[in-house]
Order: structure tokens, then C-alpha cells, then sequence
């Protein structure tokens, strides 16, 4: 997508905790690791700001691809709780991190929001989903911490619509949903991936399976909509056969592992139903997309999620809800099914209308593999990084100072 290597200094801020593994490696989880790693081969010379953690994380699979001396550690910004006591340090360390780039690239939304206003660096926002309604699906918050929670959800949201607005901005959203929310101007919106081109090879056998199966990819967190999941599969088991496959894990405190887990022993088609756990990326997970038959994304908020592009990519049709972004990555009826969110009856309708309608199957199958081609993660950085081109363009043109 670009025609020259670009000659700015991109820093790049980042809100997804890292720590460093074994081999003193800097290390996250693969979907924000791959897109750095992307970015920089694309942006020679990009430095990382990041919240580098005491101790590494299983779901830390990936070490990016960035020499020590280019990455610059925020404080441990973990919790969004505990994050505010490093508000004045982390605010510091932006700043001075901005003051030595070009051009900046800000993931949002970030644990201290106002830590990351009013930079006056040329910046590219990139807001991957809406702070405000994971908290409202959130079942870990209750009585005046949920209150507490969403106030602060909403501050954060207010501080990036003023963000949008600054001098010298562009901004990038996963979806429309964020892009009419902030009331975004210049920039676009996209759908996040983390799939190489090269990765993606469909199941060549697209027969329905005996019994047919269920697949879920995602961390286990309250906006996942799992009950909802296990309440349509189970309304379905009790017609016909049918499996269902949970992948995932937690990359933060919750107890949705936990209720998930207890749901499943107490199901009466508990042996139908498999919880494996976190499975490495790559080619032990695109097996388990080729080897299902249904990909079922029940969520109450998200972004783009990538898991649509995945599925997509190795021939599993998709059922999800309209939630967030979701409706700019999965077009109804021709690259997926979509229903309301928190609504198991219709989710289970349209699994069963997947199931039945083999026409249907095949188009959904034949269309989304021609829609995953325009979602490949080097598709996706180049839009990101022709937006920061962009930037760095107006600036050499205009002569705005990096000050902050």
C-alpha cells in the first residue's frame, strides 16, 4: 500500500500491559504484538511507550520485534484502579516520549486518559472499543464501585471526544459505533486484524459435521456474552446433537472463567461442551476454526473484533450480535448473521437457521473468504500507517513543533 519507506520519527504509545520473558524479551499479548511488529517494519525505527509489568503473563505470547534500547517503560498500568496512582509519572514519561518523535500513534482508551491529552505532537488516535459499555456488562462491579466505574468510563470517553478535536489529529476507530460516538472528523474507520495474508488457508472439507460444531474464540470477560452462548447451545442440544467449543482464557482479574466453568459442570449436556483454555496463535487455533463449523461471537461490546476476520479467513461462517464495531466488519446475510445482543432466543435462531440452510452455509462460507482478503493485518497497519503518513506530510508542510 506504500509506495516509500517513511523518514519521520514515530513513537508509539501503547495502553496494553507488557513485561519481559524469559529471554528478556519484551512481550504482550499477539494481537497488539503483531500489529507493532508490523508498524515498525513499515515505519523503520518506531519506538514503543508501553506499561511494562514486574512479572510476565501467560497470555504475554508474544515478544515484539523491538531492540531494548527503543522501547521506553511506562509505569505498571494493570488495573484502571491502581493505574491512577501513577497518573503524574506516566504523564511525565508521555510527554517526554512525545517531545523525541515526529509523529505519535495512541492506543485508546488508556488506563489514565488524561495522561495522553493534549499532546501537541501530531497524533493518530486509534480507539479499538468503548470503555463506557464494557464496564455496563461488567458482572465484576457492584453497588457504588459500579457507579464509580462507569463515571470514570465516561470521563475517559469525554477525554478522547476532546482528543479527537486537538490540533493536528486524526483518528482511526474499530468500527463506526466509536467514530459517530466521538464525533470524529478527520481520519477513518477500520477493522482491526492480526492474520497474515499468507496464514490464511481455509478448510478444504465444508461438509457440516456429525454432530455439527459450535467454536468460540475470546478472552473470557463479562462483555463476551457467555451465558447467552451456553443458554442458546443448550436450547439447541436439547432438539439435536451439536458441540460446542469455548477457547479462551482471562488477561485480567474477573470471575467469568470461573462462572463459565461451574455453568458448564452443572449444564446437562456438560459432556457436549469443551473449555480448553488459552491455545497458542497460529496454527493450533486456525485447526480449530477449520474444524468447526460455526463461529458464534455473542458479544454485548466490542470493537472489530479480529476473531470475525479469523473465522472468515478458514472458511467457518459466523453468527454474532450487533454490538459496536461488529457491523462494519460483518455484513448480514452475505458475510455473516447477525443478532441483538443479550437475546439467546434469536442467537439460537440463527445458529439453527446455519445449520439448516445449506445454501445459505456455502454463501456465507464463499463470501466471507472474499471479504478476509481485504482484512489481513498488513491491510490493516497500511491503513494505519498511511493515516500517520498523512501526519507527517502535514507537518513538514505546515512546520508544527513536537513541543507538549
Amino acid at each position: 500500500m506504500l509506495s516509500n519507506v517513511p523518514d519521520y520519527k514515530l513513537g508509539i504509545i501503547c495502553c496494553v500491559p507488557a513485561a519481559y520473558n524469559a529471554e528478556g524479551r519484551l512481550s504482550c499479548n499477539h494481537g497488539i504484538g503483531r500489529l507493532l511488529d508490523v508498524m515498525r517494519a513499515m515505519v523503520p525505527g518506531a519506538k514503543l511507550c508501553v506499561p511494562v509489568l514486574p512479572e510476565w503473563k501467560p497470555y504475554m505470547i508474544h515478544a515484539v520485534d523491538f531492540p531494548r534500547e527503543d522501547i521506553v517503560a511506562l509505569p505498571p498500568l494493570e488495573s484502571v484502579a491502581r493505574s491512577q496512582t501513577h497518573f503524574f509519572k506516566t504523564r511525565r514519561i508521555v510527554r517526554r516520549f512525545a517531545r523525541s518523535c515526529d509523529v505519535v500513534f495512541v492506543r485508546l482508551p488508556f488506563q489514565v486518559p488524561m495522561a495522553v491529552a493534549g499532546l501537541r505532537t501530531p497524533k493518530l488516535l486509534h480507539v479499538v472499543g468503548n470503555a463506557y459499555k464494557v464496564i455496563a456488562a461488567s458482572s465484576n462491579y457492584h453497588g457504588i464501585m459500579k457507579k464509580l466505574a462507569l463515571r470514570f468510563a465516561a470521563h475517559s470517553n469525554a477525554t478522547i471526544r476532546r482528543m479527537v478535536h486537538e490540533p493536528m489529529t486524526r483518528t482511526a476507530t474499530n468500527g463506526s459505533e466509536m467514530w459517530d460516538l466521538l464525533g470524529c472528523r478527520d481520519g477513518r474507520v477500520v477493522v482491526s486484524s492480526c492474520i497474515y495474508k499468507d496464514e490464511m488457508r481455509p478448510r478444504q472439507d465444508l461438509a457440516l459435521g456429525d454432530p455439527p460444531r459450535l467454536l468460540f474464540v475470546g478472552f473470557l470477560r463479562p462483555e463476551k456474552g457467555i451465558d447467552n452462548l451456553l443458554d442458546a447451545f443448550e436450547a439447541i442440544r436439547s432438539k439435536r446433537p451439536l458441540k460446542l467449543t469455548l477457547v479462551g482464557g482471562t488477561d485480567n482479574v474477573t470471575n467469568v472463567e470461573r462462572l463459565a466453568h461451574q455453568r458448564i459442570e452443572n449444564s446437562p449436556f456438560r459432556d457436549d461442551i469443551t473449555l480448553t483454555g488459552l491455545v497458542e496463535f497460529g496454527e493450533p487455533l486456525f485447526d480449530l476454526y477449520r474444524n468447526h463449523d460455526v463461529f458464534v461471537l455473542p458479544s454485548l461490546s466490542e470493537g472489530t473484533p479480529r476473531t470475525l476476520v479469523e473465522a472468515r479467513a478458514f472458511g467457518c461462517p459466523a453468527v454474532a450480535t450487533r454490538a459496536g464495531g461488529i457491523p462494519s466488519s460483518l455484513e448480514d446475510g452475505r458475510t455473516g448473521l447477525m443478532v441483538e445482543p443479550n437475546d439467546s432466543v434469536g442467537l439460537a435462531a440463527a445458529i439453527e437457521r446455519l445449520l439448516d440452510d445449506e445454501p445459505l452455509r456455502m454463501h456465507l462460507i464463499s463470501e466471507g473468504l472474499k471479504a478476509s482478503e481485504e482484512h489481513t493485518l498488513e491491510y490493516f497497519t497500511g491503513q494505519l500507517v498511511e493515516e500517520l503518513n498523512t501526519l507527517a506530510e502535514q507537518k513538514r508542510t505546515t512546520g508544527t513543533a513536537g513541543a507538549v
